[in-house]
């Protein structure tokens, strides 16, 4: 699957913009948006900025939450099913990346 997220860090860039990654990600992985943010932070890209801490996995702080292709989500509950998705901030402003202020 390709997983397109929105970057952004305006210390540096000028613009938001969206890179994308590949990942190898079937139904029955059973693989959360989260668990691709670590997928991708470890083995692709450590710059990526996304909020986690041991709570995760829970569903009970909504700290994750994202925009998964335009539907608000938590990102340690949703699981992906294989197809390509577009992963956004879920609100404005952002911090870094898919990192918000509350």
């Amino acid at each position: 699957m390709i997983a397109k997220i929105y970057r952004f860090d305006p210390t540096v860039d000028p613009e938001p913009y969206y890179k994308s990654y590949e990942v190898d990600v079937k139904a029955e992985d059973r693989m959360t948006i989260m668990d691709l943010f670590l997928y991708i932070s470890e083995n692709l890209d450590g710059t990526l900025s996304f909020f986690s801490h041991s709570a995760c996995q829970h569903g009970i702080c909504g700290r994750c939450a994202v925009r998964c292709n335009g539907r608000a989500v938590l990102a340690c509950e949703k699981v992906l099913e294989g197809e390509d998705v577009t992963i956004d901030p879920v609100k404005t402003p952002v911090v870094k990346d898919l990192v918000v202020r509350n």
